[in-house]
């Protein structure tokens, strides 16, 4: 049985740590080069995690299988700049399941939790970024009812 609750502040962040370099190793996957994951230490990690457990616009909510992360997604409220029609919305920074569990409705119960979270700061829309080569991932989030909202386009101007 898999738990969705938020993140505590007495939790073992072992599991998220491990689980987040997944999350970054596949992400350079797709953008090799916009990531030094041998960079990223553990504390950037932990201390990007902790700083939504305290925070109102945003929060953490984890997977949790025999006692151990096995999910995470972060989400957060920004209000956009006074143009905008819509002045409130809610992005998810990061949702990973890890490998071996996936196919399982964990994302899918993640993803609830997040447009509960949304739901209640009152905020109608909602963004989600992932890589164009992301198969999977694009696949949910439209099984899921999201829709595409924009494509950002990338060019290079000089060779490394």
């Amino acid at each position: 049985m898999t738990e969705i609750r938020s993140l505590r502040k007495d939790d073992k962040l072992n599991d998220l740590i491990s689980l987040s370099r997944e999350f970054f190793e596949e992400y350079e996957s797709h953008h090799e080069n916009f990531f030094k994951i041998d960079r990223l230490s553990d504390s950037d990690i932990v201390d990007y995690f902790s700083q939504w457990i305290d925070d109102e616009d945003g929060e953490t909510f984890i997977a949790l299988t025999g006692g151990r992360i096995v999910g995470y997604i972060t989400v957060y409220v920004r209000t956009q700049p006074i143009y905008w029609k819509i002045k409130k919305v809610g992005d998810i920074s990061g949702l990973m399941v890890q490998k071996a569990y996936r196919r399982r409705g964990i994302a899918g119960h993640l993803l609830a939790k997040a447009r509960a979270f949304f739901e209640k700061k009152a905020v109608r829309y909602f963004t989600v970024y992932t890589a164009i080569g992301n198969r999977g991932a694009l696949e949910f989030y439209e099984r899921s009812g999201l829709l595409p909202l924009y494509t950002t386009m990338m060019g290079v101007v000089m060779d490394d």
